[in-house]
């Protein structure tokens, strides 16, 4: 699995994300909280000061009417008969004080002087109604000042003793001011005789309860008062009271909610610019420092390639990478390039040509090699000089290189011997650049001055050219030509597979090598007979583990054999076929017997895991190097010829053609035999299907093979899974 790779903008979310995530928790956590405590406390501080300045108030009103009360009785001399004669005060309760004398039982010794101009006004108050008042306080109260309830006004009351042995009272009457504190926004109001209201929060340690208005940002205090008498309700008990005001708190909430933004939008900021000063040593120095750092180990390592050197990096590691990749660049090319013509080195070619071999013939593409080397270079040496040597090998690269395509490989080999490796391209298809190179040479002299012409000996190699099997036999097959040119009289093209053997000079040597060759062969072929019974041991415990899959694979060996050679493939071309037929299900070692021996029809999960079978079998049979050439065909034989097969949905010409081949007998295999959660369908049956199917699933070609083939065979089909003979050709009839 590839790790995961951590970039400058990747950094940035994370910081981004921390610092976002941290604001929040700090926010939640602590300065929320603390705002509403700062807001519930600035609630409580001005709701003391209410409650505080009203009840100072209270106080000194009755205050400054005890004071008044006693100032009276002393005038009067503190004699009860002095206010009979002089008569106390006003009758008028309100905004006015009442004054007059009563004995210990409430008995009113002298009435307040009724004011003639108001003696109709009906808030004025008779001596009888007085004498009342003042028995229903003096019973129910023994305090010397109070509240009194009288015509719907609350009044405060104060008496004072005014005989000697304090039996008569004076007293004094006067309503309470409207309250209004210093300071306050709202009226303070004194509300007697209703329900005590319920309070929302309580503020401890004091009478007070609170009622906050959140919608309107306003705040209802309230508090229980004095007692309060009521005369006019028959009733010793007094009545209960409660003071209430209410005060904007808007101020107090905007205050609290912008110290809790100030907090926040200073933290964000410090938070982000923290961030960005991280972030910014990060991609301007840590960041790239340390990437040059590993990248300049794993180049040590060789598991990476110079040009690396410079992704992602920012100023002077930048600049570093960039000479660093600059010489590692000159040293890479110093490595694959021939100092004297600028072509490929023989090192390089080497290794170019066997990563092109394995491309070629894992997915059977045409693949091309041109050998060549000047003719009589030694004499143009031994006569002109090294220069002038050196002269003519750089005017051969330059014509090689002309002629070349950007795809191909030019390369010196060494010496005078110069080749160009081909790809996507046949023996046929070269044979044209070569003669290209032969023919602009041949208007060019070997030394200046001189009439002689330089000619080329060339030979020409692809994949179908004879037993190659390795990059090696294919270079070798690409010299034997070479030498057939020089044998022919030099500066002529000739292709491998137009020549016979090995064309030597020595008929003893000839004779001696073919023997070996023939052994050699035989030693071959007996390693592939003892691999092939391998196989069968293969084949048995598959047979072991799920009957029918091997009579699965003996039939599909069979078939494919069949069109293989109905289809006029070589030899080879057919073993390869046969190993891969046998082997394309051998990743089905590796699935459970749920799956295997399932009656009913899969799920999508074991679907899916079902047809990990072909990259299974591709495992185990990486492990085996001399099936190289077999491996595409088990990958891709259930691949689609419309792109829509599994498991990497390649299609057309991409499918290698022994894949294509197996495909067409699994298929008829699978549709004519019978499994346990199907039954099969007949030859006529299935090979409609091939055809119908022919150009979406099976390749056109293929199909129409197999169908004409069936159609030739008849009855003879479907073939029983019997173990097949190795030493006999399967029955099939003749190639065409």
């Amino acid at each position: 699995m590839t790790g995961i790779k951590l970039t400058s903008p990747g950094v940035l979310l994370i910081l981004a994300v921390i610092a976002g995530g941290s604001v929040f928790l700090v926010d939640v956590f602590y300065l929320r909280p603390n705002a509403q405590q700062m807001e519930q406390d600035a609630v409580f501080e001005r709701a003391r000061g209410i409650w505080t300045r009203t009840e100072q108030q209270v106080s000194d009103d009755i205050g400054d009417l005890a004071r008044a009360c006693e100032a009276a009785a002393t005038e009067a001399g503190l004699e009860a008969d002095s206010f009979r004669q002089t008569g106390p005060g006003i009758v008028r309760l309100t905004g006015s004080s009442v004054l007059a004398v009563t004995d210990g039982n409430g008995r009113l010794l002298h009435p307040p002087r009724l004011a003639e101009e108001s003696a109709d006004d009906p808030s004025q108050l008779s001596g009888q109604q007085l004498g009342e008042v003042f028995a229903v306080i003096l019973a129910a109260e023994g305090t010397s000042t109070g509240l009194v309830y009288l015509d719907g006004e609350v009044g405060a009351y104060v008496r004072h003793p005014i005989s000697r042995d304090g039996q008569d009272l004076l007293w004094l009457i006067r309503p309470l001011a409207v309250l209004q504190p210093n300071g306050l926004d709202r009226v303070v109001k004194l509300v007697v005789g209703e329900h005590y209201p319920e309070s929302q929060i309580d503020v401890p340690l004091t009478p007070m309860a609170l009622n906050p208005k959140y919608n309107s940002d306003q705040l209802e205090i309230f508090w229980p008062s004095r007692k309060i008498f009521w005369p006019a309700s028959g009733d010793d008990e007094p009545l209960e009271g409660y003071f209430i005001a209410t005060t904007s708190i808007r101020q107090i909430r905007l205050r609290a909610a912008s110290t809790r933004s100030s907090t926040l939008i200073l933290l964000s900021l410090s938070v982000g610019i923290a961030s960005l000063l991280f972030l910014g040593v990060h991609i301007m120095i840590a960041g790239p420092v340390y990437r040059l750092m590993k990248r300049l180990r794993t180049i040590e390592l060789g598991d990476q390639m110079p040009k690396e050197l410079t992704r992602d990096l920012h100023g002077e590691p930048l600049v570093l990478a960039r000479r660093l990749e600059s010489a590692f660049d000159r040293l890479a090319q110093m490595s694959r390039t021939d100092e004297l013509t600028g072509l490929a080195n023989r090192r390089h070619f080497t290794n170019v040509l066997e990563a092109f071999y394995t491309q070629a013939r894992r997915y059977s593409r045409p693949l091309s090699l041109i050998v060549m080397d000047i003719d009589f270079f030694k004499a143009v040496n031994d006569t002109g000089g090294h220069q002038v040597g050196d002269d003519l090998l750089k005017a051969v690269a330059a014509a090689i290189e002309a002629a070349s395509r950007k795809a191909d490989l030019p390369a010196r080999l060494g010496g005078d011997e110069f080749a160009i490796l081909l790809p996507e391209t046949s023996a046929v298809d070269a044979e044209p650049v070569a003669e290209r190179i032969r023919q602009g040479l041949s208007d060019h002299s070997v030394m200046n001055g001189s009439d002689i012409r330089v000619t080329l000996s060339i030979g020409i190699a692809d994949l179908n050219a004879g037993e190659i099997d390795s990059p090696m036999a294919m270079q070798s097959t690409a010299d034997r030509a070479l030498y057939a040119a020089k044998e022919n009289g030099r500066n002529c093209v000739v292709q491998a597979h137009r020549i016979q053997g090995l064309s030597l000079t020595d008929g003893g040597s000839s004779e001696q090598v073919n023997k070996l060759y023939k052994k050699l062969a035989g030693l071959d072929n007996q390693f592939k007979d003892m691999f092939l019974n391998g196989l069968e041991e293969v084949i048995d415990i598959l047979e072991t583990r799920a009957p029918h899959m091997a009579d699965h694979a003996r039939k599909v060996e069979r078939y494919a054999t069949m069109i293989a050679q109905e289809m006029g493939l070589p030899p080879r071309a057919v073993k390869r076929v046969e190993i891969a037929a046998m082997l394309h299900d051998i990743g089905m070692l590796a699935m459970p017997d749920s799956i295997l021996m399932s009656a009913d029809k899969l799920s999508s999960q074991d679907l899916r895991l079902l047809r990990q079978h072909p990259l299974i079998s591709v495992r185990i049979m990486e492990g085996m190097e001399f099936l190289e050439q077999e491996i595409p065909a088990v990958r891709y034989h259930h691949e689609w010829f419309n792109g829509s097969g599994y498991p990497e949905g390649i299609a057309g010409a991409a499918i290698p053609l022994s894949a294509k081949i197996i495909a067409v007998a699994d298929a008829f295999d699978a549709m004519t035999s019978a499994r346990s959660f199907r039954q099969a369908i007949s030859v006529k049956a299935a090979l409609t299907e091939i055809h119908d199917h022919a150009g979406r699933q099976f390749d056109p070609e293929v199909a129409a093979t197999f169908c004409a083939l069936a159609k030739r065979l008849g009855t003879k089909l479907p073939l029983s899974g019997e173990r097949l003979d190795r030493n006999r050709q399967p029955a099939a009839p003749a190639a065409r």
